[in-house]
């Protein structure tokens, strides 16, 4: 197979405070990738197409009516999908790319591409296995080579997913709009965000790709309005600089996949942002050792992780929301009632409002349900905590998750709500 070398993306601090670069890896020929959106333009057009939301031009704005749902409600729930790619696994090594060859043909695989994971000192090498070998024969095999630190399958990752979007923040003690804006910045890594949306008109935005992934979807543009809206539905992170690092492409008609190689790059990126808060509204059933790698590396760097516990019904807590060093997220509704397909263990640190959420989608908006979208409100609120905005403190911020949090359901740290309601404004807990 022809030896594919990636283009790695150089994002650095002056992303959060201009357009994105890109760079190449010296002495390694770049591959086609899609080009980064630039920042949204501060004011300016863009309606929100045939359907969905009107807004008046009076000088009384009108909330939108629940009418303007036009399209059903996205209900996230965990869908059945391999583990890892099939054929395909990555290996990591210190070298370069001839080292990479090397330890390909002594481990009987064939090089696909590789990235440079320069935040963490590695190669990433996504590579075949041949006709009639297994993956975990072949991971075996170019562990024990010379120059590998270690392989893996490439895993494959899902997005995990009254409608007052002040009424549901009030559960929280947040208050939205007026001089409740926020300063600092979020990584979110999700599907391709609407960035023409108008509830993100002249939202600080930038947006990289990654992978296939082009089409905007429902997923990220919801959740980067509950981030950084900027219209009738004001993000709960609203003036945070919101990076969109979009690695997950389309599956069906309701579901978004990415793997590790991609989002082992989206993290690299992230690390070199530096942001206050990274977002990650997705989830997997097995461990993935880089982006564990990648999230130790962010929590050592002084960034909060927020990530969605999943929507199994039930099910385990999935990764990464089950690290230790990630706040794992489920969802309440606007009752305080724990979403029903939420999934559920000793990992869950806070339950938060993520159910009939009205959010904005590409062409309108739409009621949303999950706790992807629970762990968006979580993440915002980060930013208004002192242990994410300035002292860069993640472990003393997730203390301050639970010692704050209200009591929901069995008295104490529960399977189904944690440590309870997620609260910035109550006392704490005796």
């Amino acid at each position: 197979m022809r030896l594919r070398r990636s283009l790695s993306v150089l994002v650095g601090a002056a992303l959060i405070a201009g357009p994105v670069l890109a760079q190449a890896i010296p002495g390694v020929p770049p591959r086609p990738t899609q080009p980064p959106q630039p920042d949204r333009p501060r004011g300016g057009g863009g309606g929100i197409g045939n359907v969905g939301l009107t807004i008046s031009l009076g000088k009384k704005k009108k909330k939108p009516a629940q009418s303007a749902l036009l399209q059903p409600e996205l209900q996230m729930r965990d869908a059945d999908i391999p583990d890892f790619v099939p054929g395909q696994l990555l290996f990591f090594i210190k070298g370069d790319a001839a080292a990479a060859l090397r330890s390909a043909r002594a481990g009987g695989v064939e090089v696909i591409d590789t990235s440079n994971l320069s935040e963490v000192g590695l190669t990433m090498v996504t590579a075949q296995i041949k006709a009639g070998d297994t993956v975990a024969a072949a991971v075996n095999r170019l562990k024990v080579q010379e120059g590998v630190e270690t392989a893996q399958p490439n895993h494959v990752f899902q997005v995990l997913g009254s409608n007052s979007r002040e009424k549901g923040m009030a559960l929280h003690g947040i208050k939205l709009g007026g001089k409740s804006r926020v300063s600092g910045s979020i990584v979110m890594i999700d599907g391709v965000v609407d960035v023409g949306h108008a509830a993100l008109k002249g939202a600080p935005l930038t947006q990289i790709l990654y992978g296939s992934a082009k089409a905007p979807s429902a997923h990220g543009t919801a959740i980067a309005e509950i981030l950084s809206g900027t219209g009738d539905f004001t993000g709960v992170a609203s003036g945070a600089r919101l990076v969109s690092l979009a690695a997950f492409s389309p599956v069906g008609e309701t579901g978004w996949q990415s793997q590790s190689r991609w989002l082992a790059q989206a993290m690299n990126d992230a690390l070199k942002l530096r942001p206050n808060v990274v977002n990650l509204s997705f989830g997997a059933r097995l461990d993935d050792w880089v982006l564990s790698l990648m999230l130790h590396a962010m929590d050592a760097n002084g960034v909060c992780v927020v990530a969605a516990a999943g929507n199994g019904a039930g099910k385990p807590v999935l990764f990464p929301a089950r690290l230790p060093s990630v706040v794992a997220v489920t969802a309440v509704d606007g009752q305080k009632r724990a979403y029903s397909y939420a999934s559920r263990g000793p990992e869950i640190d806070v339950a938060a409002w993520g159910v009939a959420m009205n959010a904005a989608v590409p062409g309108g908006r739409r009621a949303v349900s999950g706790t992807s979208f629970a762990t968006a409100v979580v993440a915002g609120a980060a930013l208004r905590m002192q242990g994410c905005s300035t002292s860069r403190n993640p472990a003393a911020a997730r203390s301050l998750f639970s010692q704050f949090a209200s009591d929901l359901g069995a008295k104490g740290a529960d399977p189904v709500y944690g440590a309870g309601l997620l609260q910035l404004s109550a006392k704490k807990k005796k």
